[in-house]
């Protein structure tokens, strides 16, 4: 069944269900077919929440870079329709539409379109954005977009896997040579040094965590007359798996980096495919120091631009940078600590190895591999390929 069209543009029913309109007196909300429930429970949840929407809104180097590259574009996007995958509050539609695009399509899969309609209709701009509820791979328009603006990006980038949503938004909801905002992404990694002394903190806890368990073995044994001791291994592997091979999201001190290589995997994103995009990822590089200390470990982040597309290019190109460098985001940096930290000195050069995968439990999150070898203080030091979990 066709959906009631909406001023200034037209929409169709989704794929899969009817859609229906949802008018509130400032503008509409279009309804599509709602997620998957594991997939909403995994995922969609938590973004149909103010509070969770509030550590991306109140994130300034993300809302003024992001801001920045509409309103210092404005001929590109002047008269041009426009469409927000996973639109959240509808705060980049809104940025759209004041940078002149004539029909903004803001798809938002969870009860957050509600608030976006009133957010949106608040600032008197219902006429020019449509909100659509729904996942955008559920919807059909009647007329594709000269420009796809998501803010998809994940900690380390590909957590979430957001980016195969805009990627399909690409091939099946966009005009030929149309522009995606962010156009580049890449991840950078670096050497650093482990101010907080974390790895001896998880070894404590881990340790901590075992006497703990041999204790209560020992009392279900004498209270309860159960010998638990069987579970004792698989217990520890779990604590293993726990404090060593999960990575943590911190906002690490500029101070703090030993050496950096500036990109180890970049992407076209209007270019690359979503089967290139679910492949592991593998990159093999060097990381030079640009000072002396104990390397606690490795850390990784992301820059993205808006440089637009080759036929429809950004006039001022932007750079949304989350290196420690920059400041404060709320993606943080992802930090891979080493189990057993080594000295380096000032022009020492690290062979690193390293394999981003999906995790196969839930393909939403991504499971990181690194290997690292080099002279280094005058040592040989050699990390075996060690697991690492970005959740």
């Amino acid at each position: 069944m066709d959906a009631k069209s909406m001023p200034g543009g037209n929409a169709k029913s989704m794929q899969g269900g009817n859609a229906k309109s949802m008018q509130g007196g400032n503008g509409n909300v279009l309804m599509a077919p709602p997620p998957d429930g594991v997939d909403y429970a995994n995922y969609f949840c938590a973004y149909a929440e103010l509070y969770h929407q509030k550590q991306m809104l109140v994130d300034t180097i993300r809302m003024e870079q992001y801001m920045a590259s509409m309103m210092e574009n404005k001929s590109s996007f002047k008269g041009k329709t426009v469409i927000d995958v996973g639109a959240g509050t509808g705060i980049l539609s809104i940025w759209a539409a004041k940078a002149g695009a004539a029909r903004v399509y803001a798809i938002e899969a969870t009860e957050m379109a509600a608030y976006a309609r009133r957010l949106i209709g608040a600032n008197g701009l219902a006429d020019t954005i449509t909100v659509i509820q729904g996942k955008a791979e559920e919807v059909k328009l009647e007329e594709k977009a000269d420009i796809i603006i998501s803010e998809w990006m994940g900690c380390f980038l590909l957590r979430e896997s957001m980016l195969d949503t805009v990627i399909w938004a690409r091939d099946n909801l966009m005009k030929p040579g149309g522009a995606l905002y962010p156009s580049h992404a890449r991840i950078i990694i670096a050497a650093i040094k482990d101010n907080g002394r974390r790895m001896e903190e998880k070894r404590n806890m881990n340790t901590n965590d075992r006497q703990e368990w041999s204790t209560f073995v020992r009392m279900a044994r004498r209270k309860y007359a159960v010998d638990m001791d069987i579970l004792t291994t698989s217990y520890h592997k779990e604590l293993d798996d726990f404090y060593y091979n999960t990575a943590a999201c911190l906002n690490l001190e500029p101070q703090q980096i030993l050496g950096e290589n500036l990109s180890v995997l970049e992407w076209d994103l209007h270019t690359i495919t979503l089967e290139e995009l679910k492949k592991d990822k593998i990159a093999n590089f060097e990381i030079k120091m640009t000072s002396s200390g104990v390397m606690g470990g490795l850390a990784g982040w992301f820059d993205v631009d808006f440089k637009g597309s080759k036929m429809l290019p950004a006039e001022h190109p932007v750079v949304l940078s989350t290196s420690p460098r920059v400041g404060i985001t709320h993606w943080g940096q992802q930090a891979f600590f080493l189990r057993n930290p080594t000295l380096c000195t000032r022009g020492d050069v690290a062979r690193v190895s390293m394999k981003i995968t999906r995790q196969k439990k839930n393909d939403r999150m991504i499971d990181t591999y690194f290997s690292v070898e080099g002279n280094l203080s005058g040592t040989l030091y050699k990390m075996s390929t060690t697991l690492y979990h970005v959740e």
